[in-house]
């Protein structure tokens, strides 16, 4: 189900509205703080956001970029293209059934990815063992408070169409403590966390809708009946449009990054 949803959403996954994959991504090379000759994996690489801004900082080195979704992966070589980044390798692959030979890379990332799995710990693990002993792993997720006050609208005018509240996955590892306690029960050390504000303002009501639709509450809406879908859509947009100011919707996006090394 979840793969079949990326595929759907990958056309849209890199609209302006979602941003946040983009400043993320940008904030990356500065955590690794890379030589320039590391072979780097990046798993769940979606469009390649997190792969191309590594790739960038890697004028001797490589990234190999893993995902599920033939979709994404379609987008991702598209835009590698487009920047002439000839030093990345695309890969159809599971993120929790890897087939690489352990200890092949010496870094691994993994942005917004490790709250699909309900073993992260397990998934955290799997991607250390694939990086040589001392090399770093890096994870993000979105902080707890993101999205608020435009996600409380969406789940309460939902809740007036019938469809309840979901526990919302990122929420597992959404504070700096929990993705602290996520790298060292998954064997990592030096682990630390720390919170970037990546937040900006959505041009209109438009752009929520982009997140919406091209992100994960994309399954929620699918629940509704197209007549619903669209009383929906008209009803929470005006929700949404009332928050504008003349610079106009302020999105609160924080992110939690995560860093630890692999044991030698």
């Amino acid at each position: 189900m979840i793969q079949a949803t990326f595929n759907t959403v990958a056309p849209g996954y890199d609209n302006p509205g979602l941003a946040f994959f983009a400043r993320s991504a940008a904030v990356l090379p500065e955590l690794f703080r890379f030589r320039g000759d590391e072979h780097v994996l990046d798993v769940a690489t979606g469009t390649g956001q997190a792969a191309r801004a590594i790739a960038s900082h890697l004028p001797r080195g490589h990234v190999t970029g893993i995902d599920f979704s033939e979709g994404m992966l379609a987008r991702a070589r598209e835009h590698a293209a487009a920047q002439k980044l000839s030093n990345i390798t695309w890969a159809a692959m599971d993120m929790q059934a890897m087939t690489f030979a352990p200890r092949t890379f010496d870094a691994a990332n993994c942005s917004f990815g490790v709250f699909f799995v309900e073993d992260m710990i397990g998934l955290v693990k799997g991607i250390a063992t694939q990086v040589k002993p001392g090399g770093t792993v890096t994870a993000c997720s979105f902080y707890d408070t993101s999205f608020l006050p435009l996600s409380d609208l969406f789940f309460e005018r939902l809740e007036t169409f019938g469809i309840e509240r979901p526990p919302v996955g990122w929420k597992r590892v959404a504070t700096e403590q929990k993705g602290i306690e996520l790298f060292q029960q998954a064997g990592l050390t030096d682990v630390r966390a720390e919170r970037r504000d990546l937040s900006y303002s959505l041009r209109d009501a438009d752009q929520w809708w982009d997140i919406i639709w091209y992100a994960g509450f994309r399954g929620l809406v699918n629940q509704l009946a197209p007549d619903a879908l669209t009383r929906f859509k008209q009803e929470h947009l005006e929700d949404i449009a009332s928050r504008a100011h003349a610079g106009g919707i302020p999105l609160s996006v924080e992110i939690v990054f995560m860093q630890g090394r692999v044991a030698g």
